[in-house]
């Protein structure tokens, strides 16, 4: 599964069946469904001005090659890499337990039925709120953990209000 998430819930996801995995072809086609919901970064422009959705933040997943990130850069939005080992730092990967536990759940209460129906059943389970907290939390660890992001003059020092010191 590829997945995009906002605070505001789920923006784009795509189920593919496996094996095989997915490379970096099925990440360009993924970005390409992606794009349409997104908005442009405008480089240059305090971030506080920047329109929601306009920065994709990944990790460093196999398929997420340099090419792939220049491809993103092109059509205008903007590509945020994480560092290398940083789960911490990323809510899609607590989005992604919860589906799984979900797509445990439906497996179990609904045996035999199709995967479509199985996956489509465990996507409709994440809410906004919950998918807000996974942000939250992350946003939280990122600013604690790296705080030169979020300091004077960090790159996102403008980007967020304060936080509260423990998740909700």
């Amino acid at each position: 599964m590829m997945a995009v998430c906002s605070q505001t819930g789920v923006l784009h996801a795509v189920t593919t069946p496996t094996p095989p995995a997915e490379n970096s072809s099925d990440w360009v086609v993924f970005l390409h469904g992606l794009f349409s919901a997104m908005n442009r970064f405008v480089s240059g422009l305090p971030w506080t001005m920047h329109a929601s959705w306009c920065v994709i933040l990944f990790d460093n997943a196999p398929i997420h090659t340099a090419a792939v990130e220049d491809f993103i850069r092109a059509c205008g939005v903007f590509p945020l890499r994480l560092p290398p080992y940083s789960l911490e730092f990323q809510p899609i990967e607590e989005v992604f337990s919860e589906f799984s536990f979900a797509l445990k759940s439906a497996h179990h209460n609904y045996p035999g039925s199709a995967e479509a129906f199985l996956h489509a059943i465990a996507i409709s389970s994440l809410d906004a709120s919950s998918i807000a907290s996974h942000f939250t939390h992350c946003l939280m660890k990122a600013v604690r953990n790296v705080p030169e992001l979020g300091g004077p003059g960090g790159v996102l020092a403008d980007a967020f209000t304060a936080l509260p010191l423990e998740r909700e």
